[in-house]
């Protein structure tokens, strides 16, 4: 219990440290159930007793065929994945949420292990499909670009212009679909302040270090809405 606690709070530290400040206040009631109803779908890589990075994952049902109309929003799809384990529901896909390194490890290739371990826990749950919301790598150097258009940027060899897209394609992934929503995050105009550092003076689009799309602050209202796109990939296992 002792090594299960000390290596919980070292991914919470890690996850603390991977994000824009912002991120971190992404309200979600169900995140919980990782760490408990889900704790065999997490997957961690371990180094003489330290943690290096972790993916997190949960299971959930969706007709394959109509995978299009998947929902785009975690927190929903995340309800979703903690409703079919409440009724029993077997599970057809598992959904990779996060994949996270430390900071002292990231250019190792550590993403790659951590895709292809959620890939084998998919196996050996009986699991078909990986899915993955890929929040790319460069989209904050282009957060006026869409999602959409930036997911279709190529380099001269045909692959991927992000790098973190291009891990997944070369691994056998395969984009079926972008979402501009799949997390909302909203908060004061004091609070984007504390999060990003800057002094805000008026209503309008902002663009904060970190973030893939501007946030937009109503400043009458004293509220800013931030949503975080990604890149949908599916691999079959």
């Amino acid at each position: 219990m002792r090594e299960k606690l000390k290596l919980k709070n070292e991914v919470l530290s890690i996850n603390s440290n991977a994000w824009p400040q912002f991120m971190l206040h992404w309200h979600c009631p169900d995140w919980s159930h990782l760490f408990t109803t889900f704790s065999d779908y997490q997957v961690l890589l371990i180094e003489h007793g330290r943690v290096l990075g972790f993916g997190h994952t949960i299971p959930l049902y969706w007709d394959i065929i109509d995978l299009i109309q998947l929902p785009d929003d975690l927190k929903v799809l995340i309800e979703i994945g903690v409703e079919n384990h409440k009724k029993d529901i077997k599970p057809n896909i598992l959904l990779a949420l996060a994949v996270v390194i430390a900071i002292d490890s990231k250019g190792k290739g550590l993403s790659s292990d951590i895709v292809k371990a959620m890939k084998k826990s998919a196996q050996k749950n009986g699991i078909n499909t990986l899915i993955v919301p890929v929040r790319p790598t460069l989209k904050p150097i282009y957060p006026l670009i869409t999602i959409d258009n930036y997911s279709k940027w190529e380099l001269d060899d045909g692959l991927p212009f992000d790098p973190w897209l291009r891990v997944h394609k070369i691994l056998g992934g395969e984009v079926f679909k972008t979402a501009n929503e799949s997390m909302l995050i909203t908060g004061s105009v004091k609070e984007w302040e504390s999060w990003t550092g800057v002094k805000i003076l008026g209503n309008g689009n902002y663009i904060f270090d970190g973030a893939l799309n501007p946030v937009a602050i109503d400043y009458d209202n004293d509220v800013g809405k931030y949503t975080d796109p990604c890149i949908w990939v599916r691999y079959e296992v």
